[in-house]
């Protein structure tokens, strides 16, 4: 009465389906589905093209269960799939099933005729199904798919044997993996057959408090696609415009002599500033204004690097000296000053015009880093440290503006 039931509830739900598939493809059914196969008059061949409606597929089992169920082999089962497929190789199924499996007599104890156990079992299953020589193309449509499946889902067994340990009813963990094929017979309806092996987790420790069941399923049904067979869109038409009639031959005028124009002369380059920050230790001895030889090589560096950038017309200098924060102020501006000149009096030696040389000094007002930062870094234990720790501050900066020379 309960497998009869469930099939009738399977039957209310499958048949709304069915008719939906059939009245969605009643305009085409003349010709397509007395076909029997898509059909090849319509744009359906592109090599992309897959039938990708949502479908329902009733279905069969049959059952060979564990022998820890002491159950009997037979086709005990039915059940209804809904599914998707979502590429030209995957499908996403939806299975609810029911299944009776009847107790056969087992020796238990030297028992030869122990009763077994009757099975009443409800399962939800989500399956993923990979066609692995894909389905996409005319030929491929109305050919035989074959894939594979795995999928997981929960299982309700109920046990009955009420010789020993009466009823048993629990809620577990299930998956199943397997192989299937999907034989197109019409555009509307398709055979499926596929295997599985299904592990129940038993959750209840049902059967004797037996552990993991292991059953084999053949599964069988007709799956119903739902609505109108997808289109591919035709290719647009390309038209060709017909060709104008030819154009008569043009009167050739000769064009006025019209005078070359003069250029106009090339502008004047527009001066180009290069600044170079040159540190003063090695340029001069401690606390003394004279260049050194490693001094006047930055200089010549400096300028070395200004032809190579195409600046020779040297319009305007401007040197400034700058010391560390030892001394007095007065003193440290005097040396600073004294420094920019030297460097001055080097640039004129070279050919720069010392009318266009400034020389000034900023003494220790813009220093780079300050007698407490060397003490913050730890550098100013010495003296020799500290006068090491200041010597970003001991520089010269040298701005040179200039035009690239004609």
């Amino acid at each position: 009465m309960k497998l009869a039931a469930s099939a009738a509830i399977v039957a209310s739900i499958a048949l709304p389906g069915l008719a939906l598939a059939q009245t969605s493809t009643i305009s085409s059914m003349t010709s397509d589905v007395m076909s029997g196969f898509y059909p090849s008059t319509v744009a359906r061949d592109a090599a992309n093209w897959y039938d990708d409606r949502w479908y329902v597929t009733p279905f069969g089992s049959y059952i060979s269960p564990d022998s820890s169920r002491h159950a009997s082999a037979g086709f005990r089962g039915f059940g209804l799939a809904l599914g998707k497929p979502i590429n030209p190789w995957v499908n996403i199924e939806l299975r609810a099933s029911g299944e009776t499996m009847n107790a056969k007599t087992w020796n238990y104890n030297g028992n030869a005729n122990f009763p077994g156990y009757k099975w009443d079992n409800w399962s939800v299953e989500l399956d993923a199904q990979w066609f692995f020589l894909g389905r996409a193309g005319y030929s491929r449509a109305n050919g035989i798919q074959p894939y594979a499946v795995a999928g997981i889902g929960a299982i309700n067994d109920k046990a009955s044997n009420s010789t020993i340990y009466g009823n048993g009813s629990a809620t577990s963990f299930m998956g199943s993996v397997g192989l299937g094929l999907v034989w197109p017979v019409t555009n509307w309806a398709r055979v499926v057959v596929d295997a599985r092996y299904r592990v129940d987790a038993n959750q209840g420790n049902l059967a004797l408090q037996r552990g993991n069941f292991g059953d084999w399923l053949v599964t069988a049904g007709v799956q119903i696609p739902l609505g109108a067979v997808p289109e591919v869109a035709a290719a647009p038409v390309r038209t060709v415009a017909p060709m104008p009639a030819p154009m008569p031959a043009p009167v050739v005028v000769a064009p006025p002599v019209v005078p070359v124009p003069v250029p106009a002369p090339a502008p004047a380059p527009a001066p180009v500033t290069r600044n170079f920050d040159i540190s003063a230790d090695g340029m001069f001895a401690f606390d003394r204004a004279e260049l050194s030889d490693i001094g006047r090589n930055r200089i010549n560096n400096a300028l070395t690097e200004l032809k190579q950038a195409g600046i020779t017309d040297i319009r305007n200098v401007r040197i400034v000296g700058h010391t560390d924060p030892l001394g007095s102020d007065a003193y440290n501006q005097t040396l600073s000053e004294a420094r920019a000149n030297s460097v001055k009096n080097y640039l004129a030696s070279q050919g720069i015009a010392s009318s266009a040389i400034s020389a000034s000094g900023a003494g220790e007002s813009q220093l780079k880093i300050t007698e407490a930062d060397c003490k913050a870094k730890g550098q100013a234990r010495t003296r020799a440290a500290l006068i090491a720790c200041l010597a970003p501050d001991r520089r010269v900066e040298a701005s040179f503006t200039g035009t690239a020379s004609r």
